[in-house]
């Protein structure tokens, strides 16, 4: 089966990787230590966390790690009933596993423990004296599952390490973060994610201009999993050797859809809107886009749309307020929901403030210009006419005169 171009080219060991060269060093010397700690490794989306995160797992356990098997385990959130099970995928070899378990919602505490206690349970292969349970999205587990995951790897230390994967260390408890070495994956450059798809075009025998190459990057907001998709999906849909400077970069589908939501927000602010938009959001979250992702994005088109700097700090605030709520709650789309009324209500108010100053403006501007203009019988319109009214000979005569010109609608005569 063919493979995506991101995964055909995924480095498999440190000495591989084309940025942050610094740090792949600070992790083949971690490697070789023998006894690696539990890791915190935060980064944005794109930037290579998972990358070296199995690329370590190499560096430790050999190719090993390579073989690696998706599997459907069953658990039992509440041991009292073991009859009630949920069913989560996990990404398992002989030394580690990978799971996600903030899929499961409320659930994800017990999934932790149990995974935990059942990889522990078994002994290490190969002369090792530890697994590694790998976290995806770690940032996004509740507070009780953090908890629990803080005493189960305080318990299991001698036979199991633990590497989170997130996006914010600020979305870790304290005490999960004080027992974890915190590893930063930042984004790489446009410049470095140029240089990477060069490469990748080169080995697929793809002629492509540098110009756009640097066009893609920009395009990926520095993500380089997005940019591999982007440059395979110009290569298929062009369907030639080589790429010029003139093709246009794609929009990806759930860009252009939360456009649209913007623009209707943004072009009307009633009920009925508010319901459409909400079915809008509804097709973005069965598309399986993050909750957090969809607001966030929201929020940077709606602001950069928006001229008024007091709705653009309202938007902010009421978006990081309903951030913080959905992770208190179940039901995402309530809380997105929420900020879209909201913004509503301050951009319709703001709106309307902006006319009744724009009526009023122009109701002061009729009031100058009638209170400029003389009136008819008034010593101003009598100078105003005398002038007009004078003979051409005597203007001339009396611009000729080194006394003051009289001007009728400067000065008023007695």
């Amino acid at each position: 089966m063919a493979m995506l171009w991101v995964d055909k080219h995924r480095p498999k060991v440190l000495a591989e990787l084309d940025y942050h060269r610094d740090l792949s060093d600070r992790l083949r010397r971690i490697a070789g230590s023998g006894e690696m700690p539990h890791i915190l490794m935060c980064g944005p989306s794109g930037a290579g966390k998972s990358t070296r995160v199995h690329a370590l797992l190499r560096e430790i356990y050999g190719s090993g790690v390579d073989t690696v098997k998706v599997e459907t385990k069953s658990v039992a959130p509440n041991p009292s009933n073991p009859s009630n099970t949920v069913d989560i995928q996990v990404v398992t070899s002989n030394h580690h596993l990978q799971v996600t378990p903030s899929d499961l919602g409320r659930k994800d505490r017990a999934v932790v423990m149990q995974l935990i206690k059942e990889v522990a349970s078994h002994p290490p292969l190969g002369g090792h004296s530890f697994k590694v349970v790998v976290i995806e999205e770690a940032g996004a587990l509740s507070s009780e599952a953090q908890a629990a995951l803080r005493r189960t790897m305080e318990r299991y230390m001698k036979t199991c390490r633990i590497i989170l994967l997130t996006d914010g260390a600020s979305k870790i408890i304290p005490p999960l973060r004080s027992r974890c070495l915190p590893i930063r994956v930042g984004a790489p450059s446009t410049e470095e994610i140029a240089a990477v798809l060069t490469k990748v075009s080169i080995a697929e025998g793809l002629k492509l201009a540098a110009d756009l190459s640097h066009k893609i990057a920009e395009k990926s907001g520095r993500d380089m999993r997005r940019a591999m998709i982007l440059l395979e999906m110009m290569h298929t849909q062009a369907n030639a050797s080589s790429l010029s400077k003139d093709v246009a970069v794609p929009s990806e589908a759930w860009q252009t859809a939360i456009d649209k939501v913007a623009k209707k927000i943004l072009q009307e602010q009633t009920p009925r809107m508010a319901m459409e938009v909400r079915g809008n959001i509804y097709e973005l979250l069965l598309a399986c886009l993050p909750a957090d992702f969809i607001l966030k994005e929201l929020v940077l088109r709606l602001v950069a749309e928006v001229k008024n700097e007091i709705v653009k700090q309202k938007a902010i605030a009421a978006a990081a307020h309903f951030n913080f709520t959905m992770k208190q709650g179940n039901k995402d789309i309530f809380h997105i929901e929420a900020f879209v009324i909201n913004f509503m209500r301050d951009y319709r108010a703001a709106m309307q403030g902006a006319r009744r100053l724009d009526v009023l403006l122009l109701g002061i501007q009729k009031c100058v210009s009638k209170a400029n203009t003389p009136r008819k019988g008034s010593t101003m319109y009598n100078a105003a006419q005398t002038r007009t009214n004078f003979p051409q000979s005597h203007q001339q005569a009396g611009s000729m005169h080194k006394g003051p010109r009289i001007s009728g609608l400067s000065i008023a005569l007695p």
